[in-house]
């Protein structure tokens, strides 16, 4: 798990430092800064390893070009969703903030790929409220200047949960999910 972190962190840090041009917070720092938010309606399936079979999920997820960071060649888009799967007694809600840096394939599709964190609360017979780090890929067409689909993949690893009374169990999960939103 901390091999892959590492080399997502990693790559990240090179593509920063290769560009000519890097702007810390541009929501504050750059005339040229532009949140171009969207928000998208998520479905999908996630399994969660070595706890429970998989089932379906469904979400929603805002999306803008990231505040903290511009680049010169690439752009960074951060994505914020919150996430709901119930699976034979396990209900888990899921709020992640997860940073993609785009590779623009054409003019219509992109490739994004980053690392992402957060929160995960879960519900059996006890409720508990666990952390998760995750690396994810997405694939996005624009259809017009308004809506969008697209698909994504992540892989998180999550802190133990404790689903019943002195039981911990590890939530670490896979999911892949499809998107359809609007650009604002």
């Amino acid at each position: 798990m901390k091999q892959i972190v590492l080399t997502a962190s990693l790559l990240l840090a090179t593509l920063v430092y290769a560009q000519k041009e890097t702007t810390l917070l541009p929501v504050l720092n750059s005339a040229d800064y532009a949140a171009e938010p969207a928000v998208a309606l998520l479905v999908g399936y996630g399994e969660v390893e070595k706890a429970y079979d998989g089932d379906y999920m469904y979400g929603v997820e805002i999306s803008l070009a990231c505040p903290a960071l511009q680049l010169s060649a690439y752009d960074i888009r951060q994505q914020v969703s919150l996430v709901y799967q119930s699976d034979h007694g396990l209900r888990m809600t899921s709020l992640e903030f997860n940073p993609h840096l785009l590779f623009h394939l054409d003019e219509k599709v992109q490739l994004g790929v980053g690392p992402g964190f957060g929160v995960i609360m879960t519900d059996a017979d006890e409720s508990d409220v666990i952390l998760g780090i995750n690396v994810g890929a997405s694939l996005r067409y624009d259809i017009d200047a308004t809506y969008f689909v697209g698909a994504e993949a992540r892989y998180q690893w999550t802190t133990d949960a404790e689903l019943s009374k002195g039981y911990e169990r590890s939530l670490d999960n896979y999911r892949t999910l499809i998107k359809v939103g609007m650009h604002f």
